[in-house]
């Protein structure tokens, strides 16, 4: 009877640590890993979208400068502040989003860059639990919005759709941010409730370069982590970049249509880009998201992409241009 009731002890011993050690390894990724966004009617959340770009131009790549001139910058900072007005039976949230303030520094001091149009107005989308925005319509009419305000006034007399010219922009750039804030989650193809830590999955996103043309890059997104921290489980999410001739059919519609010209230097070598071909596109990146409270913490993007022209516009030339961008996100405390 004695040794019966030692190995009904063991027996529970042996149960218990393997549940506590089942329930420790759910706790840090294991299947159940709950990577889905969640919503509270009448809750606020702010953040900060700062985007900063350069761009070079290089007419000679083989032989040194003489004199190392800094490639112009664009530039800005967006606070936007999403408030969750109704959460239907799915879990699809409506959102009203609001611009509190925006600020940016254009390639040509001269002008007002349009993406500080975006300041005081709003827009309505629908967020599921997985990131997807199933409603983007009022999204969109934003976005055209600004970038029509991004042309310039015709003379007296002239037809504005005809000889069209617009200033350089960086709406564009706040389109891809908006519309692939919660691309993290929404391109897990399987269930995103049950990711483990290590776990991979692809995507692809634009790279906005201020004109009619979008190179897209092939996103890997790796789970790297769950850290335990006061604010909850914090889940890392790393990725990199690379080139890729992929294009999505889902991406969002260009700020601009029709056709028009661009104003200044920048209106020459971007003129060229319609002629160009990537050489080289590579960057990485990071998301904190926050699994207890459902929500992005923060996320930082960066990456450099190449350009040459396919056939060099003066003689004598091998130009290349090249991009540098990085994109941060932050929610802000209250």
């Amino acid at each position: 009877m004695k040794s019966c009731l030692i190995g009904i002890t063991a027996c529970l011993i042996i149960l218990v640590s393997g549940c506590m050690e089942s329930l420790q390894k759910l706790s840090f990724g294991s299947p159940g890993t709950d990577l889905s966004l969640k919503f509270q009617e009448g809750e606020v959340l702010r953040y900060r979208l700062v985007s900063d770009k350069t761009l070079d131009t290089n007419l000679h790549p083989s032989k040194p400068r003489k004199m190392r001139v800094p490639p112009p910058n664009q530039r800005f900072d967006i606070v936007l502040r999403y408030e969750t007005i109704e959460i239907d039976s799915y879990g699809i949230a409506t959102l009203n989003v609001y611009c509190d303030s925006v600020s940016a520094a254009p390639l040509s001091p001269a002008h007002v860059d349009a993406i500080e149009t975006l300041a005081g107005k709003n827009f309505t989308i629908t967020v599921g639990p997985d990131g997807g925005i199933y409603d983007k319509t009022q999204l969109i009419n934003i976005i055209q919005e600004v970038g029509d305000a991004s042309f310039l006034k015709p003379p007296d007399g002239r037809d504005p759709n005809k000889e069209r010219v617009k200033d350089p922009d960086i709406v564009d750039d706040f389109t891809a941010i908006q519309w692939f804030l919660w691309d993290s989650l929404s391109s897990i193809e399987t269930s995103i409730d049950s990711l483990q830590v290590g776990d991979k999955w692809k995507s692809y996103l634009p790279v906005p370069t201020a004109t009619v043309v979008r190179p897209a890059r092939e996103v890997i997104y790796k789970l790297s982590e769950i850290k335990r921290t006061d604010k909850g489980r914090i889940a890392v999410i790393n990725s990199t970049y690379k080139q890729t001739d992929v294009v999505p059919s889902d991406w969002p519609p260009f700020p601009w249509s029709g056709e028009f010209l661009l104003t200044g230097n920048v209106g020459f070598f971007m003129s060229v880009f319609q002629g160009l071909v990537v050489v080289s596109l590579e960057g990485h990146g990071q998301e904190l998201f926050n699994i207890d409270l459902g929500r992005i913490e923060s996320s930082e993007q960066e990456y450099k992409v190449i350009f040459r022209p396919r056939v060099s516009p003066m003689p004598g030339t091998d130009p290349i241009i090249t991009m540098e961008q990085k994109v941060k996100v932050q929610l802000l405390k209250d």
